[in-house]
């Protein structure tokens, strides 16, 4: 089972499962679970190599896709919003193509598409190259947000991101983002959300999003949050709360 923490006494909406980014941890959804775990359980992941999951290995998309899920089973959870951000936004749409019987709806914040994602030579081998350095990891985190971060923030991020596993780290821009599951995928009929930050430059823009995401959910929509960059969970959390919140609310 992988890491998680428990939030909120809700037992009559639907519970969302958090999985968070590349270098990131089931720490960096805290300031959206306030806005959201009064009205729904929520539960919050680490996935291999990153978090307290750091010595569990599995790094590619199929090898997180089976570990979510026994992870979601081994919690008995049975009515679920599964939420992916940016790396774990492919993961969660593959797992949801395999459409587990507790899945009720899809949140993608920012999240990295089904097929190869788009990336310069220069940015894939900045994040090869990387050796969690304290410099290194204020400029990962620093980059991703667009606007600097509050600095208690900024702090838990750096921290994550130097924690993390090395290897699961490379896994992804040598691996994992690098994956083809466009075929796999095919149309995905559940409900889905998918929030785009109007600044984030880490993955597609919503654009471009909604020929390399939407067009695999035809029950999905799109939502941007003007302003924000790609670590919305920590930089917009009231106005992504809000958002879930009301997807959760059409659901019923």
């Amino acid at each position: 089972m992988l890491p998680y923490s428990l939030h909120g006494q809700a037992t009559d909406t639907p519970t969302f499962v958090l999985l968070h980014y590349l270098g990131g941890s089931r720490h960096t959804w805290y300031p959206t679970i306030c806005w959201l775990d009064a009205h729904h359980q929520c539960v919050a992941l680490d996935t291999p190599g990153f978090g307290d999951a750091h010595h569990i290995e599995g790094y590619d998309v199929a090898a997180m896709v089976a570990h979510v899920d026994r992870t979601i089973r081994q919690l008995e959870l049975r009515n679920c919003i599964l939420v992916g951000h940016s790396m774990t936004g492919k993961v969660a749409l593959a797992l949801a193509a395999e459409q587990p019987d507790y899945l009720r709806g899809l949140v993608l914040v920012a999240p990295s598409p089904p097929g190869p994602q788009p990336m310069t030579d220069e940015a894939r081998q900045s994040q090869i190259a990387y050796r969690a350095s304290r410099k290194e990891a204020e400029a990962f985190v620093d980059t991703a947000a667009h606007d600097r971060l509050p600095d208690l923030l900024r702090e838990i991020a750096i921290h994550d991101a130097q924690r993390a596993n090395l290897n699961a780290w490379r896994a992804w821009p040598e691996q994992g983002s690098r994956e083809d599951w466009t075929s796999r995928i095919g149309r995905v009929d559940c409900p889905a959300l998918l929030v785009a930050g109007s600044e984030d430059d880490q993955v597609p823009s919503a654009e471009e999003q909604k020929q390399l995401t939407l067009s695999h959910l035809p029950n999905g929509r799109l939502e941007v949050i003007a302003s924000a960059g790609h670590l919305m969970p920590m930089q917009t959390p009231e106005t992504l709360a809000k958002l879930m919140l009301d997807f959760a609310a059409e659901l019923a």
